[in-house]
């Protein structure tokens, strides 16, 4: 049987072609931040019309030579998009995405470099000047922006959450429908009749929609007897007494045995309505990951996201796959039941 033999293109050839120097035809293949960037995008169109593929093999041999020779951890973007400059740090809800990322980045030889987008004086181009200076070609987009206009040709990304709209980029995501649909299966069968959905807006909307017609046909597939209408409220800080009122109103109304939810104040709330949690009332939270690890609920993975994030990151970077995608993929990661002192269900054997 005869061999098939991929006839490569060197990077010397591409230099001839060029009249430069094979290093600096190396530098550019690697995005070099030193390289011109006219100089750049013309050995890009040569190699492209030569026919040049990288060799992994290479390729692989060398990151790891890289890695051992230096002691040096290279810079990822941890782009804070949160209007709050220590919101990764001040809410304890936010930490396992970040302790995620950071161990695996630095198992991976990189380290997370955070960078303010609301920075005073900060625009996109300036931005881009930044990441370019630095040497950065990778960018982990935290929530909550919804456009970022960089210059993404020179970077590598993904994004955490569906927040972000412009570039469609790589993504990483909790399956929150997934999340959800598991609560009320194990509320259930740990004999709860009358369960209670309250859920804010924004977690309706991060699942297109689709709790919001399951917490309905849930309750339409019940005894009338015990159905509790769902409440989806407004949760941001500014407005949160009126929604407090909103829940305990709804609460003392409707007196359900149970609650799903997602904000760590629904004990607080289930308790001013004049309840015990959880000898009158149950709790599940849907992601317990951090601020309310006692609690019953799901567990969503948070740590697990953050560390898939840096390594897509770093497997796109290292593969030279630069720009927008064409293609946009999802990883949607599955959440896990999370036993915990506000539910009245055994711990599953």
């Amino acid at each position: 049987m005869k061999k098939n033999n991929l006839q490569r293109v060197s990077i010397r050839a591409i230099a001839v072609a060029a009249g430069i120097s094979k290093t600096t035809v190396s530098d550019a293949l690697r995005n070099h931040p030193g390289v011109n960037p006219a100089t750049q995008a013309r050995v890009l169109r040569l190699a492209k019309q030569l026919g040049y593929v990288p060799d992994a093999r290479i390729a692989s041999v060398m990151a790891s030579v890289r890695e051992a020779a230096t002691k040096e951890l290279l810079p990822i973007a941890w782009l804070n998009t949160n209007l709050e400059q220590d919101a990764w740090q001040k809410y304890q809800f936010h930490a396992p995405y970040l302790e995620g990322a950071r161990e695996r980045a630095r198992q991976l030889g990189y380290r997370l470099e955070e960078i303010w987008l609301h920075e005073p004086g900060m625009t996109m181009p300036r931005l881009s000047r930044r990441l370019h200076r630095r040497g950065i070609e990778g960018v982990i987009v935290t929530p909550t922006a919804t456009h970022l206009q960089l210059d993404w040709d020179r970077l590598a990304g993904v994004s955490i959450g569906k927040n972000l709209l412009v570039p469609h980029l790589h993504r990483i995501t909790a399956d929150l429908y997934y999340n959800f649909l598991l609560a009320l299966k194990m509320v259930k069968r740990g004999g709860y009749q009358r369960i209670g959905i309250c859920l804010t807006d924004d977690f309706d909307r991060g699942t297109d929609h689709a709790c919001r017609i399951a917490a309905h046909h849930f309750q339409a597939t019940i005894p009338e007897c015990n159905t509790v209408p769902p409440l989806f409220y407004n949760e941001v800080p500014t407005r949160w007494p009126a929604a407090k009122r909103q829940i305990v109103a709804w609460l003392s109304r409707c007196k359900p045995d149970v609650v799903v939810c997602q904000s760590n104040r629904l004990v607080a709330c289930v308790e001013a309505a004049g309840f015990r949690v959880p000898m009158d009332v149950g709790v599940v939270h849907l992601a317990t990951d951090d601020d309310v690890s006692d609690w019953a609920g799901v567990c969503s993975n948070r740590r697990e996201t953050g560390a898939i994030a840096a390594e897509l990151v770093v497997s796109f970077m290292r593969s030279r796959q630069f720009g927008v995608p064409r293609i946009a993929r999802d990883t949607i990661i599955r959440g896990s039941w999370h036993p915990g002192r506000t539910l009245l269900i055994p711990k599953p054997e």
